[in-house]
């Protein structure tokens, strides 16, 4: 469960905050776990009985090793007997007076942030307050008396990110300017002047803090846009784009090249396009890096996509789906042969649900064999190729070759030509299940695409199993979501006018969009006996729509009505999907 915190909007609400939180010593941790954050008491009384046979061991260990409890929810629970409050530190501005108080290195290294100061006392934020080594470190670093309050590592990490990357950002300028001037013969844009800078300590941090305020923010995708004079960054969170922070232009070279570095990028290179990639540990979870580095008349621009595993990697349960849309998928891939396609448009997590088929598919252990263009994430128990087009490895070459290796089944990353289609259908027709994507708009234009593209009639109509278009809309955040009497004009004659809609007003929790987390909506064609005679008869885009429609296939317009009606999505967001 997610830990309750105490927004703290300014110093004096930390203040009273602080004075109000009262210890509760008497109260026992597994009254506390049990009472006020939903713990199994069975789950406790197994726990106490492994602490009786191991003498010593604390409590909380024994529930931390047991999947029972979380750090972050053990730490709360210890903060409440403790009288530590746990406050969420987004909205609180920081003084520069308060920062200088605690060395970066030791901030970072025990994960705790200064926060106020007070008739010599200093209020720092900790992911566990009663760390010893912590309040060591700081009491020996700093000669204020230390009050100790307690936020989660996600809100200390994006504070450190927010004030001290600023630090290091003045600290390389200064450094690049020391450098200019004392640089010796050779120019500034060669490769070891350039590799000098990327290996800088400010540099190093300073991309590190990007990067992980974009896994944080759980972006898909940072971009680095140089300007005349300056350099912005940006994050695309919930598919749409939201300004950062913006960077001295001196800054440029030095930080492009150490994206370059971990890449595996030349970096000398600056006249023409380059793509790479890396991989970064959070924990145990892999975090895979796709950069791609694009000259422009003022720099080199650069986009870094975030392949996060964890989050990335669904189940079909996870993608929610309508009850009637999972069970007509799963009913699709039930079958044993046919050609089942996901469309949307770029972003619209088509590669999610292609992955999520597969691990549903992978589960009574079928050869399964994947063409990828790039392979995004990868699966235990599936062999999967990876696009070389400069090699001349494209999809139909290797999907001539694979059907020799004798796959059950077949995920081709997209059809984009007349080639891959009609090598597909081949496959279907002679036994195997093909998964794949196209960019259509909606489900019934996938079928026009591929006869477009030159597959017969009679072909697709015997091996297409059904389409599913997608779309990801913007959810309203909960906790500034407020009534919306606004009806847009374009929705008058298909909304009901005494149903009360909801928008998101905007706060931190949501970095005031108004909008957290997205939700997949879709509309899913099975082709019947009667919609395959349409397609031998090369029907229309409209009749196959208006058949489909009567065989009972609901709209992508239709299902983004009904979550405006739950309160979950704005009107607005409806039109926009």
């Amino acid at each position: 469960m997610d830990v309750d915190q105490t927004p703290i909007r300014d110093y004096h609400e930390l203040l009273r905050l602080i004075k109000k939180q009262q210890p509760r010593p008497e109260l026992l941790l597994g009254e506390i776990l049990t009472g006020d954050y939903g713990i199994e008491k069975c789950d406790l009384q197994v726990a106490l009985q492994r602490q009786k046979k191991r003498t010593g061991k604390h409590l909380g260990v024994i529930l931390r090793e047991m999947g029972v409890v979380s750090d972050e929810l053990l730490n709360a629970a210890l903060g409440k007997k403790f009288g530590i409050p746990y406050v969420k530190i987004e909205s609180l501005e920081i003084s520069t007076g308060v920062l200088s108080r605690v060395p970066i290195d030791i901030a970072f290294q025990f994960s705790l942030m200064p926060l106020g100061e007070h008739e010599g006392q200093l209020i720092v934020a900790m992911v566990n307050p009663l760390d010893t080594n912590s309040l060591d470190a700081l009491r020996f670093n700093c000669p204020l008396k230390i009050i100790p309050v307690m936020a989660s590592f996600k809100d200390i990490t994006l504070a450190h990110n927010k004030y001290y990357s600023k630090f290091d950002e003045d600290e390389a300028m200064e450094n690049s300017t020391c450098t200019a001037m004392d640089k010796r013969p050779g120019p500034e844009g060669s490769r070891q002047h350039l590799e000098q800078q990327a290996r800088t300590r400010p540099i190093v941090r300073l991309l590190n803090a990007i990067v992980l305020q974009g896994v944080l923010r759980k972006a898909s995708d940072i971009n680095i846009r140089p300007g005349q004079h300056q350099v912005r960054i940006f994050y695309r969170i919930d598919g749409r784009m939201q300004y950062s922070r913006t960077l001295d232009k001196s800054l440029l070279a030095a930080l492009v090249s150490r994206i370059k570095i971990i890449a595996g990028m030349d970096i000398a290179e600056r006249r023409l396009p380059q793509d790479g990639n890396a991989r970064l540990m959070r924990g145990d979870n892999p975090i895979d890096l796709r950069v791609s580095v694009l000259p422009t008349v003022h720099g080199e621009s650069v986009v870094i996509r975030i392949l996060d595993k964890q989050a990335g990697l669904k189940s079909i349960d996870q993608l929610g789906l309508m009850e009637d849309e999972e069970a007509a998928l799963r009913s699709l891939l039930g079958k044993p042969s046919g050609i089942l396609l996901v469309t949307g448009h770029t972003g619209s997590g088509k590669s999610t649900t292609l992955y999520a088929m597969l691990h549903e598919l992978a589960k009574s252990k079928p050869h399964i064999i994947t063409i990828e263009d790039p392979v995004e994430y990868g699966i235990d128990g599936v062999e999967q190729i990876q696009i070389l087009e400069k090699k001349g490895l494209t999809f139909p070459v290797i999907l001539r070759h694979i059907l020799r290796h004798d796959p059950d089944i077949i995920m081709i990353g997209e059809i984009r030509d007349q080639e891959t289609a009609i090598i597909a259908s081949r496959a279907a027709l002679t036994g195997h299940l093909v998964l794949s994507t196209l960019h259509t708009n909606d489900a019934p234009s996938a079928i026009t695409r591929l006869l477009d593209l030159g597959v017969a009639p009679y072909m697709l109509s015997a091996t297409l199993l059904g389409v599913m278009s997608q779309r990801l809309v913007r959810l309203i955040c909960p906790r500034c979501r407020q009534p919306d009497d606004a009806l847009p004009e374009r929705l008058r004659g298909e909304i009901d006018e005494s149903t009360q809609y909801c928008r998101g007003k905007g706060c931190g929790h949501c970095a005031y969009s108004g909008c957290h987390g997205r939700a997949l909506v879709s509309e899913i064609l099975t082709v019947t006996p009667e919609l395959a005679q349409a397609i031998n008869c090369s029907a229309s885009t409209q009749e196959i729509t208006r058949l489909a429609m009567d065989q009972g296939m609901k709209r992508i317009r239709e299902n983004l009505l009904d979550l405006a009606k739950t309160g979950k999505v704005s009107l607005c967001d409806v039109l926009i999907g």
